[in-house]
């Protein structure tokens, strides 16, 4: 392996232990789960079905209730051998959980494209959201730039692992607020179970309304992923 493509993985990995560092001395505020199963209905077309929770840490009593349950749909079409645009829906039930927020429907629009010129895999996904949150609509415009590349040789195989990390800025509008800014990051580890699943962990930092000064948030993530 020559220089440049051990460029991207030292980088990452001095970030993913600082974040990591950091975040030994703070207690996370969200515990967030997911299940996504995944069907290629053809050489273009791919669609999946997804579940997901949060659960938020009260320090007070040291509970951890959920706060909201979701599922999501997606479907992706491939553009050449790199890109792909996809639909999205995804209904939020939070109503019958503890903060008793407003339901959510969003509705999204997405371009994903990714190039691996070695080992280390680049992506770029560009999302433009409409999220339907009581009465109130909101639009959110989000970029995210990631890596991930196998921790074991070239090529991940069966039972190996791998690391990833991404970085995202997110512009929300609303017609009766400012502009709101929002940052986050995220590093993480990922096994190859089978052809077909793989488990991921991760931490994420979230810096909400980025114009502002403020403390952010720890997320700790698990995700399984399956493909039918």
């Amino acid at each position: 392996m020559n220089m440049w493509c051990t460029k991207p993985y030292l980088f990452f990995t001095l970030l993913g232990l600082g974040v990591f560092a950091y975040a030994q001395q703070t207690t996370p505020h969200f515990l967030e789960s997911q299940v996504v199963v995944s069907h290629k209905v053809s050489s273009t077309y791919n669609a999946n079905l997804g579940l997901s929770s949060r659960m938020e840490h009260h320090t007070n009593d040291n509970s951890l209730p959920t706060t909201f349950l979701q599922v999501s749909h997606f479907s992706s079409f491939r553009i050449g051998n790199n890109n792909k645009i996809s639909l999205g829906v995804l209904y939020r039930f939070s109503e019958d959980f503890e903060n008793q927020y407003p339901n959510e429907f969003r509705l999204t629009q997405q371009f994903h494209m990714a190039f691996k010129p070695h080992v280390v895999r680049y992506t770029h996904r560009f999302r433009v959201e409409e999220r339907f949150v009581g009465a109130d609509l909101f639009t959110r415009f989000r970029y995210r730039f990631g890596i991930d590349f196998p921790l074991n040789g070239q090529v991940l195989d069966v039972g190996e692992t791998y690391a990833l990390a991404n970085v995202e800025s997110q512009l929300q509008l609303q017609n009766a607020q400012y502009p709101r800014y929002n940052f986050r990051a995220l590093t993480g580890i990922g096994v190859v179970i089978s052809s077909d699943v793989k488990l991921q962990m991760s931490l994420q930092y979230r810096l909400a309304h980025f114009s502002t000064i403020q403390t952010g948030s720890w997320f700790v993530h698990f995700g399984g992923y399956i493909k039918i």
